[in-house]
């Protein structure tokens, strides 16, 4: 199979890597869920289900534009994501097999060898319109034989999913083949913004609010993203929920995340580490939802960026 690598994330990926190389309800909404039901796509698209079997995607390749349910089942052996990237107008997959692919793996091969100016000359070759890529949301870091459910709202477009996480040799998943072209139609579909029963709001300025705790049971939380930032990894801002066996275990995953070092972000996860869904980054103003059932223990939204605790990126909270 011809590896295919998105050039906006590999892009990042690339940058993650120079950068160590050169420095070295807070109010809460009653509300009922929606009843959610998978149907066809030719139907109102009520649920999509996605599935990684082991480096892959299972999902439709067209999609009506308007709220989407995405039920994510990793039943791989690896923790994985996905976030849409909207490609702008005619950008295709083959764009990245002809014109991306080639300089961006030679230019993190280079990085991984630390060989910065061979990998420059690489990323010199890479073509312009990378920077008019918008995120477009998707399901958070998801642990091994396990199901998240994320809803945003999908905009007409072509987009690229992929998952970044590392292998342990440090290579992204999307180089093994975890990247997916999906198109989203002008049809809208005729799904309604859902209810939620917290908001979670997230800022590069005042970091993650949230409840401090919450009872035990079955949730959705919106996640507003009140700005959006591009941080030192050339990353946005998204909020992972992750439960802790040990409040110490904060430390490691925010070090886990930190995707400007090297040795960071690569399988298999840290020990005492939980994840559990949540909502890939979305421009400034955007809301995404996602369910999840809290069971009695330690819990942290955080978002993946570099040292998000000094950034107050993070919430902690009891579940009782």
């Amino acid at each position: 199979m011809q590896t295919i690598v998105s050039f906006k994330r590999s892009f990042l990926l690339v940058s993650l890597f120079l950068i160590p190389l050169l420095s070295c309800k807070d109010d809460k909404k009653a509300g009922q869920d929606q009843e959610k039901t998978t149907t066809q796509i030719n139907n109102v698209e009520n649920s999509i289900e996605v599935v990684t079997n082991e480096m892959d995607f299972q999902i439709p390749a067209r999609l009506k534009s308007g709220w989407t349910t995405f039920k994510y089942n990793n039943k791989s052996s690896e923790t994985h994501f996905f976030i849409f990237e909207k490609m702008p107008d005619g950008i295709t997959i083959d764009n990245y097999n002809n014109e991306l692919v080639p300089p961006i793996k030679a230019a993190f091969t280079h990085l991984l060898n630390a060989e910065i100016e061979k990998a420059m000359r690489e990323f010199e070759k890479v073509p312009a319109w990378w920077n008019e890529v918008d995120m477009g949301g998707g399901v958070g870091l998801i642990s091994p034989k396990s199901i998240a459910e994320t809803t945003i709202y999908m905009h007409p477009g072509t987009y690229v999913m992929e998952c970044y996480v590392r292998m342990p040799n440090g290579m992204p998943h999307a180089f093994y083949g975890m990247l997916k072209e999906v198109v989203v139609s002008e049809e809208k579909n005729s799904n309604k913004e859902p209810d939620y029963d917290y908001r979670v709001n997230i800022s590069g300025v005042k970091g993650i609010i949230f409840q401090d705790s919450v009872k035990a049971g079955d949730y959705r939380l919106a996640v507003h993203f009140k700005d959006q930032t591009r941080y030192e990894s050339l990353l946005g801002h998204d909020v992972n929920l992750v439960k802790l066996d040990a409040m110490s275990k904060l430390d490691t995953l925010a070090n886990w995340l930190n995707t400007t070092n090297i040795k960071a972000f690569r399988t298999p996860i840290p020990e005492g580490l939980t994840f559990l869904g949540g909502v890939e980054d979305l421009e400034a103003g955007e809301t995404g939802y996602f369910k999840t059932q809290l069971t009695k223990g330690t819990y942290v939204l955080i978002s993946e960026i570099p040292n998000a605790l000094e950034r107050k990126m993070y919430k902690t909270f009891k579940v009782y």
